[in-house]
């Protein structure tokens, strides 16, 4: 994929790795905005339905606590995913930064970022093929997984790229006359 710092043999690794990133940038922020909205969404069917005149009394009681714990349950997967995209999101804007200012050090830190969900998403997968009788979504994850490690391949080569640059970025070359 990537040879002399280049990604298929044409785009330098540095570019490469930015459209990447800034796909996984706008991608995240999509995701933490329809989060938001569907949060928004979901607070307002919930009080609407909780508002909702019953004409069975003994049923009333029932319903609000039906009502309670689903508002509950889509408050909890909600915050969860949109605490996961917030995450992903800064991470992918760090990214996105590190590369333009050519800062190694954020791009190290996106690069463990993505070991580290890479890890935790290959153990679920795993766990998810083993514990359910269809293992298609378990397959789908490390599917994911195979096509994120040759993103963090690419955004491991411009760390090393940036790192070979940066050492002698403030130095003057010495030149010895004979």
């Amino acid at each position: 994929m990537c040879n002399k710092g280049k990604c298929l043999h044409c785009i330098p690794v540095e570019n490469g790795c930015l459209v990447l990133a800034i796909i996984s940038a706008i991608g995240t922020g999509l995701v933490l905005l329809a989060t938001i909205i569907l949060g928004i969404l979901a607070a307002t069917g919930l009080i609407m339905a909780s508002h909702e005149p019953d004409p069975d009394p003994e049923t009333h009681e029932m319903r609000q606590a039906v009502v309670g714990l689903a508002g509950i349950a889509i408050g909890v997967v909600l915050t969860v995913v949109g605490v996961a995209s917030f995450i992903a999101f800064i991470f992918s804007v760090l990214l996105c930064n590190g590369i333009c200012k050519r800062r190694p050090g954020q791009v190290k830190a996106y690069f463990i970022y993505g070991v580290l969900i890479t890890i935790l998403t290959i153990i679920a997968s795993i766990a998810q093929m083993v514990n359910e009788d269809d293992p298609a979504p378990g397959i789908g994850g490390l599917v994911g997984c195979l096509i994120y490690c040759a993103f963090l391949m690419l955004v491991h080569e411009t760390y090393s790229k940036l790192c070979a640059g940066a050492v002698f970025k403030n130095h003057i070359r010495l030149v010895e006359d004979y």
